[in-house]
């Protein structure tokens, strides 16, 4: 299946059924820290949910509603990153991330996303992309920051959980504003 190679470290590889074994374990590796943020991993026990969210996946490729990638570092899957909620009436989409915990810190999510925002932009010609992250998650809230994004509000008590709401910071590029960077 298709991939992007960013640098001679970091790949892109579009998620298909052949992932399905080192994205279970992945996930399973990486539980305790994509619960602290969100609660889609809970349904991922075994290799049949991870088919299921594969082919979920694909079905959104299909349909022209996403695009869901493995990151690889060195040839090892260490994360996701997605161009998901694409809206053509509007001609936006949203980028969607999460890295392995051993990962973290070292630029990995800010060069996928960047590589993105390159197709969202040259490509497929969106408009408009988004990055929505929790407003006490300073790490994921530092890629849309890092990469110019606008901070334009915040969704107040969005996400629910742990017996908690959460407020949602969401950022905001405009194609025009991500060409005035890229002279």
């Amino acid at each position: 299946m298709f991939e992007y190679s960013i640098n001679d470290k970091l790949t892109l590889k579009l998620i298909d059924y052949q992932d399905t074994g080192e994205l279970f374990q992945l996930i399973n590796s990486s539980r305790s820290h994509l619960d602290e943020w969100g609660n889609w991993a809970k349904e991922i026990q075994n290799e049949a949910d991870t088919e299921r969210l594969i082919k979920k996946y694909l079905l959104h490729f299909a349909g022209k509603k996403g695009m869901h990638f493995l990151i690889k570092y060195e040839g090892k899957p260490v994360g996701s990153i997605s161009l998901k909620q694409l809206s053509w009436d509007v001609n936006s989409g949203e980028i969607g991330y999460w890295l392995s915990p051993d990962f973290v810190g070292k630029g990995i999510v800010t060069q996928a996303a960047e590589a993105i925002l390159e197709y969202g932009f040259t490509y497929i010609n969106l408009h408009k992309i988004e990055i929505w992250a929790a407003e006490k998650n300073e790490k994921s809230k530092n890629v849309p920051e890092r990469l110019g994004f606008v901070k334009e509000g915040v969704r107040r008590d969005n996400e629910f959980l742990h017996g908690n709401y959460f407020t949602m910071a969401i950022y905001g590029l405009l194609k025009s504003e991500w060409e005035e960077k890229q002279t």
